[in-house]
This record gives C-alpha cells, sequence and structure tokens, in this order.
C-alpha cells in the first residue's frame, strides 16, 4: 500500500477525534435511541439498516466482519445480534466507550473492540471476509490509503460497504448552494480546490473511481435519503412531510432507470465492492 508512516503524516487526527469527543460523542450515541428528530438521523438510521441487509444478503455468518469506523456501534450491535463475528475499529477512544456501553446494555459480547487507525489497519492482510465502512473517508484527507487498506485485508472476493455523504444532493435540494458554488468558482478560480474539511461532502463519481483505482470491483451504489427541501439553508417543509417525501422517492428509486436518475439526490451514498478474486498488489 506503501509507507504508512508517510500516509499518516500528512493528516493529523486530533482534530477529527474531537468531532468524536464530549458532546459530540453523545450525539452519535443518542443518534439511534428513539424517534428520530430529523432528516439527517432518519438518514443515518436508513444507512445502518441498508448496510446491514446488504451484508445480511451477501455475506455467510461464518464470515469475519470488521466495522471499520464503527462509533457507538450502531452496526456492530446489530450484526452481533444476528449472529455475525464482528470487530469492530475507531479512532476516538470515547466513541470506542459508546460502543462497549451500547453492546454491554444489549447484552451481546463488548469484546474485539480495537482503537486504530483507518490508514494502517493493525491486521494482517485477508482477515476478513467483509468491510463496514460507514462516512469513515469523509473524515480522511487522504481517504484512497483507508480504501487500500480495505482492500488489502479482505479475503479475494470480499464484500465491503463503503458510504459517504454526497456533494451533489445538498445543491439539488437547496438551489442557493449552486448560486453559492458558483460564486466562489468565479472568486477562487476553476483550478484552485476548496481546502479539505473533515466531514466533508463528497462527489460520488469521484468514491467510486477511487474504490476502482484501488482494484475494488464496484456491484452496486445505492443512494439512501432523500431531501429535506431548503432555500439558503433552511428547511421549509414539516419533519413528517420530509419523511413521506423521502419515503416515496426510496420507493421510486428501487426501479433500475428511475434509480440511476434519482441516485444523486440522495443525501448519502452507499458502494457495494468486492475485492479481486484474485489478489494482487492493491494500487
Amino acid at each position: 500500500m506503501g509507507d504508512a508512516a508517510g500516509v499518516q503524516s500528512r493528516q493529523d487526527l486530533e482534530p477529527v477525534r474531537r468531532l468524536f469527543s464530549g458532546d459530540h460523542a453523545r450525539w452519535w450515541r443518542e443518534l439511534y435511541a428513539g424517534p428520530p428528530r430529523s432528516a439527517q438521523e432518519h438518514f443515518f438510521r436508513q444507512r445502518r439498516d441498508v448496510a446491514c441487509a446488504q451484508l445480511a444478503m451477501r455475506v455467510a455468518h461464518e464470515t469475519p466482519v470488521l466495522d471499520l469506523g464503527c462509533g457507538a456501534a450502531p452496526v456492530l450491535a446489530r450484526l452481533r445480534r444476528w449472529g455475525w463475528r464482528c470487530t469492530g475499529l475507531d479512532g476516538s477512544p470515547e466513541m470506542l466507550a459508546q460502543a462497549r456501553e451500547r453492546l454491554v446494555a444489549a447484552g451481546l459480547d463488548d469484546s474485539d473492540l480495537r482503537l486504530g487507525d483507518a490508514r494502517a489497519l493493525p491486521f494482517a492482510d485477508a482477515s476478513f471476509g467483509a468491510v463496514v465502512c460507514l462516512g469513515v473517508i469523509s473524515y480522511v484527507e487522504d481517504h484512497e490509503a483507508v480504501l487500500g487498506e480495505i482492500r488489502r485485508v479482505l479475503v479475494p472476493g470480499g464484500i465491503a460497504l463503503v458510504s459517504c455523504r454526497s456533494a451533489t444532493a445538498p445543491v439539488i435540494w437547496d438551489p442557493w448552494q449552486w448560486v453559492r458554488r458558483a460564486a466562489r468558482r468565479v472568486l477562487r478560480g476553476a483550478a484552485r480546490s476548496e481546502a479539505f474539511t473533515p466531514g466533508r461532502f463528497m462527489p460520488p463519481h469521484e468514491v467510486r473511481g477511487d474504490l476502482q483505482a484501488v482494484g475494488l470491483e464496484v456491484l452496486e451504489e445505492i443512494g439512501i435519503g432523500y431531501g429535506p427541501p431548503r432555500l439558503a439553508g433552511r428547511e421549509w417543509l414539516p419533519h413528517a412531510l420530509v419523511m413521506r417525501l423521502d419515503a416515496a422517492l426510496s420507493r421510486l428509486a428501487k426501479g433500475n432507470r428511475a434509480g440511476r436518475w434519482l441516485r444523486p439526490a440522495a443525501d448519502i451514498q452507499l458502494w457495494v465492492v468486492r475485492s479481486p478474486a484474485v489478489q494482487g498488489p492493491a494500487a
């Protein structure tokens, strides 16, 4: 994969860890408790549900699974409840504490939780039959290193689920965002890229290209969460109507043709990818 030490020197992850500590850590824990209070909470729960359903459909129970960026263990807890042998890894000690608390409260095994860096995983090659990596790449500037590590730890033919929030969706759902972006391009010049921000929304076509560049085959791309309509950042539909809109568009998106057209409007993009059946060196 290249020099892991060199990769780690390019971004100090301490600011990212602070985003998952204190009040932020508690917010992530409470995100999956009780009825959703916002479209964002609703979409993140859908992400968990879709990811778990995809894994159940594609991966046998005896397959070892890595939940990379397990956070407060919403996915890990469900998979362990369903009988999978799962390892959880996160870069935040507070999130791992939240994960352990969730697992213990559910009467589940709270072992095999690891603190680590997604850019240099502490696992041997071909250690896992499946990897779940939801939202992590948005927080890592050199996210290609994370994708390369996912390929490295997957067995040949192993499955990975990778997600990010889409940079396209905010523009579709809030016309003012298009105006702001166009203005920034004019003022800054088309050749200058914006500074990296942890938790950024990412262009789906670029992520798909990055997945393929490290040698992962894209099997399916799934859009999750439609809306809410905004004007200059402000939602103008009641929460109940946003949920109805999302449900209607989600049903429509299940058709192959409609899905291709609607996917760019989804808040979250989830890629189902497969490691090469014959494992060679990662790109």
